[in-house]
């Protein structure tokens, strides 16, 4: 189970290349009487080509300005600008500020693990309004060790009082990030860079709004149907039928397939049926997100996944649970009858359509689909 999720700050958390091209622009503004004739587009080129996406410190990077351009100014002084006035042009990755509120919302801890100058660092995280959220911060300069050294991943894992296992880390650089934290332990998630092609990281995403649902399917546990989940299960059936199913079938449906006026009766019918089939629940973080069961002839007679957990993969790994049962069960095959709404799950997972087919409830008709799947003696 994933009890904290560490992060990269530059290039992960912090949108680099968007707020290095802010600085530069407002520097350049700033000092402009100072450059005489050097074109803010070369200026600003020749910025990025030196500064090596954070590769080589400004120190070099203004020197090495100063006597290409002969700037009639101390690159000191260009120096100490930019230490006092880059973190008023930090700009995140979208998504970056829910994304915490979120992970925090699921009690996990959070850190920060990154390479470069202390207070520097410090000042960029805290511009970015996410210092509140971490319970780590670890910054190369202040522990004396930098990325990829496993060890600075090792005393993140200490402060945050969590096991390799038990921690996430988000980061851009296949070296620095991905390759030390997988040397330390630590499941990694790398978030795609244009600037390398690949990473061997347990998870690659597009941006940070993919990091919630990772850290959900981790801790995504499939377990045996217990008469305690029967409450719960039942509200979930309601909850999911009269929402993510409201797409297909009509309100005067969904009354008669889930009547609200029948869930208590609806608890005591289905706890027998629940007890003798083949019943699994999927849980995250101690709630239910899905369920499913099976009768030993191999029919898959329900399976409901939570409005608020729909697309993550839950139904898969149910219905994968169902399907290595039958297997045990040396059946042939699996047979259900889909609704409209899951019918392209079905077929994704390789179930095909025997008929069309209708069912009356209440005296109204409801459309779905008998499907089947042929499961292979592997």
């Amino acid at each position: 189970m994933i009890k904290a999720v560490i992060f990269d700050l530059d290039g992960t958390l912090l949108n680099r290349d968007a707020s290095l091209q802010s600085f530069i622009d407002e520097q350049y503004e700033r000092f402009k009487s100072r450059w005489e004739k050097v074109p803010k587009s070369r200026y600003t080129e020749r910025f990025i080509e030196l500064d090596a996406r954070g590769l080589v410190w400004k120190d070099r990077v203004y020197q090495q300005l100063a006597e290409e351009f002969e700037l009639k100014i101390a690159w000191e002084v260009l120096l100490e600008d930019y230490m006092i006035n880059f973190k008023q042009h930090c700009i995140p990755f979208p998504h970056m500020k829910f994304l915490m509120k979120q992970l925090k919302g699921k009690s996990l801890r959070l850190g920060i693990i990154s390479n470069g100058k202390g207070q520097f660092q410090l000042d960029a995280i805290q511009a970015l309004g996410i210092e509140p959220y971490m319970d780590v911060i670890l910054i190369s300069e202040w522990e004396g060790m930098k990325k990829p050294d496993p060890n600075l991943f090792n005393k993140g894992l200490a402060r945050l009082g969590v096991h390799p296992e038990e921690a996430m880390y988000v980061g851009d650089h296949p070296d620095n990030d991905i390759k030390g934290a997988r040397a330390a332990g630590i499941k990694t998630v790398w978030k795609r860079d244009a600037e390398w092609s690949s990473a061997e990281a347990d998870y690659i995403i597009e941006g940070l709004a993919e990091i919630a649902t990772i850290v959900e399917q981790e801790n995504l546990q499939i377990r045996a149907f217990q008469e305690a989940d029967l409450e719960e299960v039942v509200a979930l059936f309601y909850g999911t039928v009269h929402t993510v199913n409201a797409v297909d079938y009509s309100g005067e449906q969904l009354a008669a397939w889930a009547p609200k006026d029948e869930q208590a009766k609806k608890a005591a019918a289905w706890r027998e049926s629940l007890k003798q089939n083949l019943s699994y629940i999927a849980e995250i973080d101690g709630e239910v997100a899905g369920f499913c069961d099976m009768t030993p002839a191999g029919y898959l007679n329900r399976l409901y996944v939570h409005k608020d957990y729909q697309r993550q993969g839950i139904a898969t790994h149910l219905v994968g649970q169902l399907e290595q049962e039958a297997k045990r069960l040396q059946l042939t095959s699996i047979y259900t009858d889909a609704s409209l709404t899951a019918k392209p799950f079905f077929e994704r997972i390789g179930y095909r359509l025997v008929r069309e087919q209708t069912v009356e409830r209440r005296g109204v008709v409801l459309p779905n689909c008998r499907m089947q799947k042929k499961l292979s003696s592997g």
